[in-house]
């Protein structure tokens, strides 16, 4: 309990901050701090500080990272770039907002492979126009003369999974990626396509070199596909060949792909996480679904589906408490460690189904032993919430380490002491 009290008094601490102090938004992929990270939907894969355009055009003889960002395409260069720095001692190569198109991504690759480059561990290359079959035998000879990049952020591109083909020839015994960033890239065909054009296209999208493609990322503990535009077929293929064949895979982060729509995918993703052998421990897997409208009847099949994992985001779904009644049924089975639901509107009437209890303020279905971080940011949530979620912490409803309940303005800050 003490450690629940020291987290709501920092978020009390916060809330009344932030009405003297306005943060402005900020477009980078990094949280502003580190109580952020908890609440965030989208966890960072690059920890990078904001680069000052006019400071990446000046070369810092001092720095391990070489850094092109705003330029004109005419304009990259990587010799220039490196300067008088020895290429040993470079660790990071960010390219972002060049307009970049795959010839001349080719080209810096090309210049790139001509240095022997140990210490490279980062290549950020989002928010150019890279994409085509040229673009994915570019990466791979990248890939394959720098084995030790862990960090490949290729997202706001143009590229597709065919494009990224050559990287299934890749050795997987040298390949070192850990964190792939792929997000608004147009992965695949929109689900939207007429029945003909996805029977093509899905002939295209071969599960065999998919999960080649997959098998050469050994390593990968995070993934990352928000926005993208990708069909049902590319969607399940890819999620099931990572959930198969990498044994690490920590993060799958699939938030704005509209999935409300589409939940026949929902169930064919959720299936891929179905133990095989109940007796093997959970995997420590966080599926990231924010924002995807997927309503109660998404959580239906979430929690029908029989799936396990250890943390699920399902923030700024529209979940009411219907949903919420249909998680707590399937808690006590998850494997939950971490369950957020912040920006889903359900109010009282949400906690009240989420910590459905009998008289002696026991769980009506079995203890929750397992759960120890709930988000409840912007749930509409009054004072009977917190009243509730008091009794429930103090007869052990769950050994919660941390409670999120921010911008929650029904609240009464004495009530929020009280919890």
């Amino acid at each position: 309990m003490n450690a629940i009290a020291a987290t709501i008094a920092v978020d009390i601490a916060r809330t009344q901050s932030a009405v003297l102090f306005k943060s402005p938004s900020s477009t980078s992929f990094t949280s502003t701090s580190s109580s952020d990270k908890d609440a965030s939907t989208t966890p960072t894969l690059f920890e990078q500080a904001s680069v000052d355009t006019d400071d990446a055009k000046v070369l810092n003889t001092h720095s391990r990272e070489i850094t092109m960002v705003d330029l004109p395409p005419e304009e990259l260069d990587i010799v220039q770039a490196l300067g008088d720095r020895t290429p040993e001692s470079i660790e990071c190569v960010r390219i972002n907002r060049c307009r970049m198109n795959c010839e001349t991504f080719q080209l810096l690759v090309d210049a790139l492979c001509k240095y022997e480059l140990p210490c490279l561990h980062t290549v950020d290359i989002s928010q150019n126009r890279v994409g085509g079959a040229q673009a994915g035998a570019a990466l791979a000879k990248l890939l394959t003369h720098a084995p030790t990049i862990r960090f490949l952020s290729l997202g706001w591109n143009q590229l597709s999974l065919v494009d990224l083909k050559a990287l299934a020839a890749t050795d997987s015994g040298t390949c070192s990626i850990q964190c792939l960033d792929l997000r608004a890239n147009p992965l695949g065909t929109s689900h939207k396509l007429s029945s003909k054009n996805a029977k093509k296209h899905a002939e295209s999208v071969d599960n065999i070199w998919v999960s080649a493609l997959v098998a050469a990322m050994p390593n990968l503990t995070h993934v990352q596909m928000a926005q993208a535009t990708i069909d049902d077929s590319s969607l399940v293929c890819l999620l099931h060949a990572l959930t198969a064949k990498v044994s690490c895979l920590e993060y799958i982060g699939l938030e704005w792909l509209g999935l409300g729509s589409r939940l026949a995918t929902v169930r064919s993703i959720m299936s891929g996480l179905v133990p095989a052998d109940l007796a093997v421990p959970v995997r420590s897997l966080h599926l990231n679904l924010a924002a995807n409208n997927l309503g109660d009847g998404g959580v239906k099949i979430i929690a029908e589906s029989g799936a396990m994992l250890t943390s699920l985001t399902l923030a700024c779904n529209f979940i009411t408490e219907r949903g919420t009644g249909m998680l707590a049924k399937w808690l006590p089975s998850s494997g939950l460690l971490a369950l957020e639901l912040s920006d889903n509107y359900f109010g009282d009437q949400g906690i009240a189904s989420l910590l459905v209890t009998d008289g002696r303020h026991q769980s009506a279905y079995s203890p929750y032993n397992q759960l120890t971080s709930l988000g409840l940011n912007s749930c509409c949530l009054t004072d009977t919430s917190l009243r509730m979620l008091t009794d429930a912490l103090t007869y052990n409803w769950a050994p919660l380490a941390s409670l999120r309940i921010l911008r929650n303005n029904r609240m009464s800050p004495g009530a929020k002491v009280a919890l």
